[in-house]
């Protein structure tokens, strides 16, 4: 039997092929396919072709774990629509992206995974049970997230632009990449740029961190506070030591800025915080084979 796990984020599609021993054979990446951002045509045309990809001969099952199949039974709807006319006869089933990611940080094990990309969102496993804390999307919350770090830059740059904090390596990084003739023109960036292009000048803010930039410092520890906040609202879950995992851009390009402040937050909890064991494609395929 083959397996093909697919991670639909908000920003870009991962899709791999898995024998029935979870051997990854092939692994190739796509566009963004969340329903809230691109077509509904674009979004069957990415699914379609890159199944085709991996499996021309229609050997494989195709396990989805989607952005946006969540609670609003509209875009679950939406998205299983979506699913059905891009795999077409071939067996698939669908999950959020989310959920995939917690069961290949975890190994299928029990325990909380924080998921910190485009957006943010926790969740706990227990007996197979899955709670969810966060989550509520950019304009309500996503604490912690890159967009959240990046608005928070922006912030950070209107106050150097007017005096009321020191110019910093922060405030020049961003000028040049949003190519900002005047300071002023940071309105015009903002609204004529989405949520994932906004998102991803958060890996400014690694940069400035390595230069020691203070306020890119304080901005990380600011963001692991927050998910520190969604972890600890799961933990009520757990009576027993638990594990904590991570995964998302957030933490590959400020790994070293956000995880000890992380660590430092969920002392008082009895966890223990890991490196993710497996992919969220992987994750996918673990779902696939039960």
């Amino acid at each position: 039997m083959l397996y093909i796990g697919i991670d639909g984020g908000g920003t870009k599609t991962k899709m791999a092929l898995f024998d029935d021993a979870g051997r990854k054979l092939k692994e190739i990446i796509k566009p963004s396919v969340h329903v809230l951002t691109q077509p509904r045509e674009i979004c069957i045309q990415i699914l379609k072709d890159g199944v085709m990809e991996l499996d021309a001969n229609f050997q494989a099952k195709v396990i989805a774990g989607l952005a946006g199949y969540g609670e609003q039974k509209e875009v679950r709807n939406k998205i299983a629509t979506i699913c059905k006319e891009a795999f077409g006869n071939r067996e698939f089933s669908l999950y959020s992206d989310v959920r995939i990611a917690i069961t290949g940080a975890l190994g299928g094990g029990d325990g909380i995974v924080v998921v910190a990309g485009t957006g943010s969102i926790a969740l706990s496993s227990k007996n197979n049970h899955i709670t969810r804390c966060g989550g509520w999307g950019y304009q309500l919350g996503d604490e912690g997230s890159a967009y959240w770090i990046a608005k928070r830059m922006l912030a950070l740059y209107c106050q150097q632009v007017d005096g009321r904090l020191e110019k910093t390596q922060l405030y020049y990084l961003i000028k040049e990449k949003c190519k900002l003739e005047n300071d002023y023109d940071i309105i015009t960036f903002i609204n004529n740029h989405d949520r994932t292009s906004i998102a991803s000048l958060a890996k400014l803010n690694g940069i400035a961190a390595k230069d020691n930039d203070k306020y890119a410092l304080q901005i990380y520890k600011e963001a692991a506070y927050e998910i520190a906040v969604l972890i600890k609202a799961l933990a009520k879950n757990f009576t027993s030591p638990f594990k904590v995992s991570y995964i998302g851009g957030v933490f590959e390009y400020g790994e070293d800025y956000v995880l000890k402040p992380l660590n430092n937050y969920l002392q008082p909890l009895s966890c223990q915080l890991v490196a993710p064991l497996y992919s969220p494609e992987y994750g996918a395929y673990l779902l696939g084979k039960k």
